[in-house]
């Protein structure tokens, strides 16, 4: 087993495509976008072949892991139903890289790939049921029991972005769900919900989610505050159903910190904290609460995950 892999992460904004080696490190790493709502994947493909290509002529590599955005078909081959990248429903992305490369590829679903490297080398070190929730353009979660992923069906432990919290709500997801978690969760819901407070239309995502951060604007800390309490009810809907011991929140809206990660706590709390923690003392003779914690690795998780299969035996 070579020290070197190289992952890609495609999600349904930004690919991110690193050179990894055995201790977790991506060593180069760049960030292409997407584009992958359009018919045709080849136009993506030959961007991202390229940055492969320099790196295997930089390094020789055992293999490349490819984390998708969607559910992964039964063969882990490509996905069959990427709501955010549509364009690489039924595409044998697996393939094409091997055949592009002559290397062995191995294909995940993108959050598994991050909740297995927050395991292995972040925040979810030690922690026997980790649950890790990933917030950003949709939504997904994965669940780890001693380190090994729970795959339900589709490469994927649940599709917790139709779950649905609000079934009066007017907003819906990208597969039309409505009052999902995806449709309460997603940028999409952070720039509507502060266009119709602020009746500025417009601002971006990731704009307000730096603002609400640094807590200079009401607006953007009154949408993140919305968003974190329907993370929170949703964490506590997944909880009796995996009865994890640490909750990682990971994904580009986790960056919102406090204005987050606050509410999403007290609601979680209100909702299903004091059973969990009852749920700890039966189990460990201590009353321990539910760590819901901010993942440690950043936004090249992914990456990382994906390619820890050629690197790290798990």
């Amino acid at each position: 087993m070579s020290r070197f892999a190289i992952g890609i992460d495609i999600g349904a904004t930004y690919t991110k495509i690193g050179l990894v080696d055995a201790s977790g490190i991506l060593l180069a790493h760049q960030v292409i976008a997407s584009n992958l709502k359009a018919s045709s994947p080849q136009p993506f493909l030959e961007q991202a072949y390229a940055i492969v290509a320099d790196y295997l002529a930089e390094q020789a590599v055992s293999g490349i892991g490819v984390a998708l955005c969607g559910l992964v078909n039964e063969a882990h081959t490509g996905s069959f139903l990427s709501v955010n990248a549509p364009a690489l429903d039924g595409l044998d992305i697996q393939a094409a890289f091997a055949q592009r490369f002559g290397l062995p590829v191995r294909v995940i679903n993108d959050v598994a790939a991050h909740a297995l490297a927050e395991y292995h080398f972040g925040a979810g070190c030690g922690v026997r049921r980790l649950l890790v929730l990933a917030l950003g353009t949709g939504l997904c979660v994965a669940m780890l029991y001693d380190g090994r992923f729970v795959e339900n069906w589709g490469g994927v432990t649940a599709d917790a972005a139709r779950v649905i919290l609000d079934p009066a709500s007017p907003y819906t997801c990208q597969a039309g769900v409505r009052g999902s978690a995806e449709a309460l969760l997603g940028t999409a819901y952070i720039e509507a919900e502060a266009a119709a407070l602020s009746g500025i239309p417009g601002r971006r995502a990731h704009e307000l989610i730096a603002s609400a951060c640094q807590g200079d604007d009401p607006i953007a800390s009154q949408v993140l505050a919305q968003v974190g309490a329907h993370a929170g009810h949703l964490l506590a809907l997944l909880s009796p159903v995996f009865f994890p011991q640490r909750i990682l929140v990971t994904g580009g809206t986790a960056e919102a910190g406090d204005a987050l990660f606050i509410p999403m706590r007290q609601r979680y709390q209100e909702l299903i904290g004091t059973y969990l923690m009852e749920i700890a003392r039966l189990e460990t003779g201590v009353a321990r609460p539910v760590e819901i914690v901010k993942g440690a690795l950043g936004p090249e998780a992914a990456a990382l995950g994906a390619a820890l299969a050629f690197i790290k035996k798990y």
